[in-house]
Parts: structure tokens; C-alpha cells; sequence
């Protein structure tokens, strides 16, 4: 299944409001930054999300915001545990930053699940096909 498709099954939605920064990233005042609130049925989170001053004020799509938390959650799950994550993509197992990053991932990761519920949300991780 595509993703579009799984956004068309799921009746997934999305409200963007720009806002000034995104309080989970460091040094990224040459970009773009949305509060996003996605839902899906009666359940919704809403996630931060940054994008490059090369996409022109662009708002997220759905399909961006829900594909890269669908990646990010992929990564921590997984991972071993922190120790893991830190060494496949390079950061110190000693940096608080990662450990903060490495946190949020988890939060986002519990906040998607919720809002899909558990076999959706595995279907997107490991089914639906990036486009």
C-alpha cells in the first residue's frame, strides 16, 4: 500500500500553524517551522516540524510529517536501546542533546501509535510503501 493510500484508508488529516521556532532543534534559524496537528478518527497529537528556507515558506504536507515520524519511529524501535541508536547514526552516547533527541523520538513514536492504534501504526512502519 502506498502511503497516500494508507492517508486515504485512515481518513488522516492535518491542521499547520507556522510558528516562530521548534523548541526540539538547535541552530535552525535558516528554516521554516509548523506546529502540526494530525488526526485520525477521534484521535489527534500535534508535532513540531522544520523545513529549509529552500522550500520557500512551503507548509508540510500530510504525507511529509506523517512519513518522517513513520522513520523516526522506525529507527527507535529498532534500536536495542539508547546506546544502539547513538551508534548507527553517530551521535555520543554521553551527549545529553542525543539523549534529548533520543527522548522526544520515543515520545513522538508512543503519540503515533496512539493516534493510529497499535495495527495501523505497524502497518505504516513496515508496510506501507514510501512513494
Amino acid at each position: 500500500m502506498t502511503l497516500t493510500a494508507f492517508l486515504e484508508q485512515h481518513h488522516i488529516t492535518m491542521t499547520t500553524h507556522s510558528v516562530r521556532e521548534n523548541p526540539f532543534m538547535d541552530n535552525s534559524q535558516s528554516m521554516n517551522h509548523w506546529k502540526c496537528r494530525l488526526r485520525c478518527g477521534r484521535n489527534n497529537m500535534t508535532v513540531y516540524f522544520s523545513k529549509g528556507y529552500g522550500h520557500h515558506g512551503a507548509e508540510p504536507t500530510v504525507r511529509e510529517v506523517l512519513d518522517c515520524l513513520a522513520s523516526d519511529a522506525a529507527t527507535y524501535d529498532n534500536a536495542k536501546d539508547f546506546e544502539d541508536w547513538c551508534a548507527e547514526f553517530g551521535f555520543d552516547s554521553d551527549s545529553r542533546k542525543a539523549e534529548r533527541t533520543w527522548k522526544v523520538i520515543g515520545k513522538q513514536r508512543q503519540s503515533l501509535e496512539r493516534l493510529l492504534g497499535p495495527e495501523a501504526f505497524n502497518g505504516l512502519l513496515y508496510d506501507v510503501e514510501r512513494e
